[in-house]
């Protein structure tokens, strides 16, 4: 009897390792060898700031902070991420919160202008799924908060004016009222290696398309980026809060060298956004608010310099945002620093 018993564990013990070999090989089959590799890189931190001080100007899209971490690996989202066509993958699990402004170009009148840019504030909060392959990037992200005075957004600018020693602005009693946001966001992206080598000077494309449902932002987009450098982190690209939030940290080399080993990259692109609704210029969903005649067509620009090693990451892009309503004189810009501690 314990002879029989013993062969019968034997025999499961086997079945259970050849199910895992076999397991190990469709996940081999599945992601790339640099996820099975980046095991120990399970959590990343980014703080991000975003602010039009960088353009000399003081108006529109002002100022967008978020903070986020990240956690790679098995996850609660799992079985989200099973039910979705494209969840097979190395996953990536973000959380981050944002606060963003919006102002009039002459924040100095206390009835702003009707014609004029709102003054609008958001606080919220998101959950994001990101899904990698070796070329191909999805991601998937839930966002809620407010929009209006209980963003803080009115005293978070007074403040930073009051520190700076700049004037303050007059007429954050008209912004829009407070609503509940809930938004949805949608992201592809592809890359391609035009030439070179990544552990080495090399250049990439990651053209990308997207979409936005919710009473914040309804639009969809097409655009891309390019970049070169040496040493280039195995990601997809940088992101704005506006978007993403934060993207997954990079992959290690196939080799086991990481491939964030002190590289940098120079990039730029753009994005054309067809916009059927942004909360911020059309203002409040349910009652009367100020707002303005939204463009349906903005098209947006972007170069950075992006530069790290396999623990920090840091981050500078310019960008210019075409003329979201009519009447606008011209277009907005900001800059976007960003700085990711992996561990």
């Amino acid at each position: 009897m314990h002879l029989k018993s013993t062969l019968i564990v034997s025999a499961l013990g086997a079945l259970e390792l050849s199910a895992q070999s076999h397991a190990l090989a469709a996940e081999a089959d599945r992601y790339p060898a640099s996820a099975l590799s980046n095991a120990k890189r399970q959590w990343s931190a980014s703080v991000r700031w975003e602010n039009d001080a960088f353009g000399g100007t003081d108006r529109f899209y002002t100022d967008g902070v978020a903070l986020g971490i990240t956690r790679t690996g098995p996850s609660w989202m799992d079985p989200v991420a099973n039910c979705l066509p494209w969840g097979e993958g190395r996953r990536t699990v973000g959380y981050d919160v944002t606060q963003a402004m919006f102002t009039p170009a002459d924040t100095t009148r206390r009835v702003p202008d009707p014609n004029d840019r709102p003054y609008a504030g958001i606080l919220a909060v998101g959950i994001s799924l990101h899904v990698e392959r070796s070329n191909s990037y999805h991601g998937l992200k839930f966002f809620t908060g407010v929009v209006g005075p209980w963003s803080l957004a009115e005293e978070t600018q007074r403040e930073i004016h009051r520190l700076i020693g700049n004037g303050q602005p007059q007429g954050w009693s008209y912004q829009l009222e407070n609503e509940p946001i809930l938004n949805l966001a949608y992201e592809y992206r592809h890359k391609f290696r035009l030439g070179g080598r990544r552990e080495g000077w090399s250049v990439e494309a990651l053209p990308s398309a997207g979409g936005m449902l919710g009473n914040v932002f309804t639009q969809g987009q097409i655009g891309g980026l390019a970049r070169f450098g040496y040493n280039i982190p195995d990601d997809f690209g940088i992101t704005l809060a506006r978007g993403m939030g934060q993207m997954p940290p990079p992959r290690r080399a196939e080799s086991g060298k990481a491939s964030s080993d002190w590289g940098f990259s120079i990039f730029g692109g753009g994005v054309a956004n067809l916009v059927l609704r942004n909360i911020t210029l059309d203002g409040n969903t349910f009652q009367d608010s100020p707002n303005v005649d939204k463009k349906l067509f903005v098209p947006a620009a972007s170069f950075g310099i992006n530069v790290g090693n396999r623990r920090f990451l840091a981050s500078f892009a310019y960008v210019f945002r075409g003329k979201e309503f009519k009447g606008q004189a011209d277009a907005s810009k900001f800059g976007a620093v960003t700085f990711s501690y992996l561990f």
